[in-house]
């Protein structure tokens, strides 16, 4: 089913650096990030572009813009149409095997 509500989707902000922080160092940063941010941001992790690399960023969920919803719900449109074609043609496999029974 094709959800044509807008939802919520996480932007990153900015990145964070907690390698070989003190828990002290760290803690005052993520205070500072939750004042800033507020506290129901997010910390993810993320892959590096072209690379193997990994990294944390502060994230926030916000709406998504209309041309987000746009093309999740034409992907979605595509998704429960390929899935309707795969039925049908599950469904004519087994009546041609097993009849009206």
């Amino acid at each position: 089913m094709v959800n044509r509500e807008r939802m919520m989707s996480p932007r990153r902000m900015e990145t964070l650096d907690l390698d070989y922080s003190t828990l002290s160092s760290a803690l005052e940063t993520i205070q500072c990030l939750i004042d800033k941010y507020g506290p129901d941001a997010m910390i993810c992790e993320y892959d590096a572009d072209y690379s193997d690399n990994k990294y944390l960023a502060v994230s926030v969920k916000v709406p998504e813009t209309d041309q987000e919803m746009a093309k999740r719900i034409r992907e979605e449109e595509r998704w429960e149409a390929d899935m309707t074609a795969r039925d049908r043609v599950e469904f004519e496999r087994l009546k041609a095997k097993f009849g009206d029974k």
